[in-house]
């Protein structure tokens, strides 16, 4: 009897699904698995995770749109920067000329005050200088005349005629202030 246990044990042996005797079975039992599985994934599974998609891709859409509008938005808001920039810089041109010019008229009106008032300068100095020496060659003169007197009375021992002293004087004069 344990030999017969054995021969039924061993004959039985090996992978159940390859036992052709039973085959049939197994072929229904997959099939029958298969659509219980279908059923359960086409009713349960299925829908899930086409909500899932449907969500992930109105979610991205809704991303892609708001993406889109922002980056709208910010390429308005740097065509309004560059705007406001451009129309402040060339404000500041126009501020910078405008006192550049001012500077300029400023300087050359003081320029010219400064080069009246030193002309009104140099003419009261000459005029002083003039006065200074006029008065200078009157006395040199009068001195003159004097010192002739006295060199020509030493030298030549004549009292010499005042007039005459005078006039020759005045006439070396003339020709010193003519030259």
């Amino acid at each position: 009897m344990a030999e017969a246990h054995t021969e039924v044990a061993h004959k039985e042996a090996g992978l159940p699904q390859l036992n052709i005797a039973t085959f049939e079975e197994q072929v229904v039992w997959l099939f029958l698995t298969f659509i219980v599985l279908f059923v359960i994934v086409s009713r349960l599974v299925l829908p899930r995770v086409t909500k899932v998609l449907e969500e992930r891709e109105e979610r991205i859409a809704n991303d892609l749109d708001t993406a889109e509008r922002l980056r709208k938005d910010a390429e308005d808001i740097r065509n309004a920067y560059e705007e406001a920039s451009a129309k402040a810089r060339k404000q500041a041109q126009e501020t910078i000329l405008k006192a550049k010019e001012k500077i300029q008229s400023d300087i050359a009106k003081a320029q010219a005050e400064l080069e009246e008032t030193l002309a009104a300068k140099a003419a009261e100095a000459e005029a002083r200088i003039a006065k200074a020496r006029d008065e200078a060659l009157a006395s040199v003169g009068d001195v003159a005349g004097e010192v002739a007197s006295d060199l020509v009375a030493k030298l030549a021992g004549i009292e010499g005629d005042d007039a005459a002293v005078s006039g020759a004087v005045k006439a070396a004069l003339a020709d010193v202030k003519g030259a």
